[in-house]
């Protein structure tokens, strides 16, 4: 409740509070990537920003809640994005495709921000009840494939699972500095091997 309070103040507040809001967002974004949430403080954070720390809590409850939000915002946006694939593609081969560029596109718009979500899912699931989650789109559009018999019959959540570690562990690879990005660059091989480890039945 506090958290979507919080987002309709931000929704009706002058153009001048919102844009406080955005840089204490990329300034706390900077140091979680950077250090880690716990590690970050609300003090490190407005001094990044360049306001004070209670300038922070006119936005945001704790430290904490605005992690959750900075998560739950990229969260949903790649849910929404994953069924809007689904949606415009016809076939497994052609959504799997639309799936991996759209998760290409999210992480060369702002790596920092992708970085974040890869890092912290753990952190900050399960989701509020009602709220959309990339991983279910997956599952959906692959339980949708098999009741097609497109690909073989397999638990949803394993083969998710494998697709999407193709394209998050190619991610990670680009973080740690043992790949060079950006992700859309391997955006090809990434369509092709979260294809394969689905089983495509054969025409």
């Amino acid at each position: 409740m506090a958290a979507a309070q919080q987002k309709s103040a931000a929704g009706d507040a002058p153009a001048e509070e919102r844009g406080t809001k955005a840089r204490i967002e990329r300034a706390a974004l900077d140091l979680f990537v950077a250090n880690g949430v716990d590690a970050a403080t609300t003090r490190e954070i407005a001094k990044a920003a360049g306001v004070s720390e209670g300038a922070i809590y006119r936005h945001f409850d704790s430290k904490d809640a605005l992690a959750a939000a900075m998560f739950l915002s990229i969260h949903e946006k790649l849910a929404a994005l994953v069924r809007a694939a689904a949606r415009d593609k016809q076939g497994i081969a052609d959504q799997t495709a639309a799936v991996v560029n759209a998760y290409c596109r999210t992480a060369d718009a702002d790596f920092p921000l992708f970085t974040f979500h890869l890092l912290y899912t753990h952190r900050f699931l399960p989701t509020p009840e009602g709220v959309d989650d990339p991983v279910t789109a997956v599952e959906d559009i692959i339980a949708a494939a098999v009741k097609r018999r497109e690909i073989a019959k397999a638990a949803p959540a394993l083969v998710a699972g494998m697709a999407l570690g193709v394209v998050l562990q190619t991610a990670l690879q680009i973080h740690y500095g043992r790949l060079e990005g950006p992700l859309s660059r391997h955006a090809g091989d990434l369509a092709a091997a979260a294809l394969a480890v689905m089983q495509p039945t054969a025409d």
